[in-house]
């Protein structure tokens, strides 16, 4: 065994869903982007009382991994953002906190073993799929496997820019469970999100931040409509006001999951000031939080030995 490892992963913000229940027996087809902040860093070595250690907001995550792989090592979560806030945690640290642990242990288990033990990918392949490849995912659908509809390299000059309202956090997984039941969205739902994907992954591949924002945009209005009667409107009542005003200032947000993070892609020049306008939107609202500009990350996670 090799003496010590870190994993190192970025951060997935969910773009929305092209189709939730297509009549061909697949669901859950989603999208997404993977960003180099926010992510989780793990840490794993030899020891002689093995077990994981976490945040406490990452207990269950710990305890889980540990049920699931019974590690002979020592492992322990160092950083991670809020945990269901709409960046993908539960999926990013379970799955480093298992590589990290059959690395060092030479188990030799891959990605795809370590998500179905695990119980990653339930509902959406596109975290695991960019811990794996990184850049922009479109998922195959749900039962599938994990190989991308599409993977696309996201322009080095576009940046993300991240608001992290102080808010309720988003449903665990055993309130996601009863949230998550598919039934045939509607015409335009569907044609929203069928429509928005397709000239999303378009604009990305050429490098359109405009058609991104429009093809955003229309993902976002059926994914939402859909889920309306979980979440009070196309978005998440209380950000709803925060996604309003950005609009009236020009700034297009997405609601990341069931959020209450929310972002927004622009480019190097305008991230700045992007990120400026949008905490004075989260001050006038009286919401504490953060707003942070995130680099694309073209590369899954990351191992590091040393």
């Amino acid at each position: 065994m090799m003496a010590s490892i870190r994993v190192e992963t970025g951060a997935r913000l969910h773009a929305g869903f092209y189709t939730i229940d297509a009549g061909w027996g697949v669901q859950w087809g989603g999208s997404g982007f993977y960003i180099d902040q926010l992510g989780i860093t793990v840490e794993a070595w030899e020891c002689r009382e093995p077990g994981v250690e976490a945040p406490a907001s990452y207990r269950e995550v710990a305890t889980l991994v540990e049920e699931k792989l019974s590690p002979k090592v020592c492992a322990r979560i160092v950083t991670g953002p809020p945990r269901h806030s709409g960046l993908g945690s539960t999926t990013q640290a379970s799955l480093a906190l298992g590589l990290a642990i059959d690395r060092l242990e030479g188990r030799g288990l891959g990605i795809e073993d370590l998500a179905k033990l695990l119980g990653r990918g339930r509902y959406s392949l596109v975290g695991t799929l960019l811990f794996m490849h990184g850049g922009f995912i479109v998922d195959p659908g749900i039962p599938g496997p994990l190989k991308p509809l599409a993977r696309l390299e996201v322009p080095g000059d576009w940046r993300f820019v991240v608001v992290l309202p102080s808010l309720p956090r988003g449903p665990g997984e055993v309130e996601e469970e009863a949230l998550m039941r598919p039934r045939r969205p509607g015409p335009r739902e569907e044609a929203l999100m069928a429509k928005g994907t397709i000239m999303l992954a378009s604009a990305v591949a050429r490098g359109d931040l405009g058609d991104a924002l429009e093809a955003l945009k229309l993902v976002q209005a059926g994914t939402g409509l859909y889920f309306s009667r979980s979440q009070g409107g196309v978005y998440r009542g209380d950000v709803s006001w925060i996604v309003g005003e950005a609009s009236r200032d020009g700034i297009v947000l997405a609601q990341s999951s069931w959020g209450p993070a929310l972002y927004t892609i622009t480019d190097s020049s305008s991230a700045g000031s992007d990120a400026s306008l949008l905490r004075s939107i989260l001050a006038e609202a009286g919401v504490g939080g953060s707003v942070i500009v995130a680099e694309p990350r073209n590369r899954g996670a990351v191992t590091v030995l040393y």
